[in-house]
């Protein structure tokens, strides 16, 4: 490409490409510059430093994962969202890996920025159990064990954790997950309304 008709959009944009193809969060400026055929120093004509392009790319992530939430439990309530839900956050990380694995390795905690921008990956699961008439503080709660349920599938696989039994569909394995997140979010329902 050379540095003539190079945009901040257009090195976000390889840096995305970048991400995808290798499976990595990290992005290598040097290689980075090399795709697009100029000299390391040269992006920083275009920006501030490696943190702008790292937000950049972090903003770019959320919002495709937001997207892809959103999508997939439009006009969906309770746990037929929940279920949707889950197999979306699935299809994305397994899909978008380098994506996925910048999420999960953002935000930082010295990083306010970062926290700020990493706010709407919430807000879909928190729409969804919003749906089940919970506390606030029980969100949170539950918000955290679904996440950390979803996470923990896509990690183990990842990591080849599921070999023993490999002939067995995973994918029945992660339903029978959500369905006891399900049974137990049910369960503390039902004791609340007894009380």
């Amino acid at each position: 490409m050379g540095a003539k008709g190079l945009t901040k959009e257009i090195i976000i944009a390889e840096a995305v490409a970048l991400i995808e193809e290798t499976e990595q969060p990290e992005v290598s400026l040097h290689e980075l510059a090399r795709r697009l055929e100029i000299k390391t120093p040269s992006l920083y004509n275009h920006i501030k430093n490696t943190k702008e392009l790292q937000h950049a790319v972090f903003q770019f992530a959320i919002d495709k994962f937001v997207a892809n939430q959103k999508l997939a439990t439009e006009n969906k309530k309770k746990d037929e969202a929940v279920k949707a839900f889950a197999d979306a956050y699935y299809s994305f990380a397994t899909e978008n890996k380098g994506l996925y694995r910048l999420i999960m390795s953002m935000p930082s905690e010295e990083d306010d920025m970062e926290k700020k921008m990493a706010v709407p990956l919430l807000n879909t699961v928190v729409s969804i159990l919003s749906d089940y008439a919970l506390t606030e503080e029980t969100i949170a709660h539950w918000q955290r064990v679904f996440r950390a349920i979803l996470h923990g599938f896509i990690s183990q696989e990842y990591l080849g954790y599921f070999y023993y039994y490999n002939d067995i569909d995973l994918k029945k394995s992660r339903d029978i997950a959500v369905q006891c997140f399900l049974d137990g979010l049910h369960a503390e329902i039902s004791s609340r309304n007894l009380e």
